[in-house]
């Protein structure tokens, strides 16, 4: 029984060629491996500068919030008084 993959895909018989298909395919894994390895580098890096920021954010900021915190909202408000005209 033929495989159906070999009508599409016929591996070389030249060990040369092989050696060089093997080789050609652990460079791109390599490849692949080291930029993963670049943009995760660049992921972290951008966490730890965003939680740096925000952390001195908060410590600088922390003076500046009201002590005393009762839950209670000041507002202003304006009553406007409008009548009725029947006409």
């Amino acid at each position: 029984m033929q495989d159906p993959w070999r009508q599409f895909y016929q591996p070389p018989t030249n060990p040369l060629v092989r050696l060089g298909m093997v080789l050609a395919g652990i460079g791109i894994l390599a490849l692949s491996f080291i930029l993963g390895l670049f943009f995760l580098a660049i992921a972290v890096g951008l966490a730890v500068v965003g939680f740096i920021v925000l952390a001195v954010r908060r410590w600088l900021g922390a003076g500046k919030r009201k002590q005393a915190d009762d839950g209670l909202i000041d507002v202003e408000y304006r009553i406007v008084k409008r009548e009725r005209r029947d006409e």
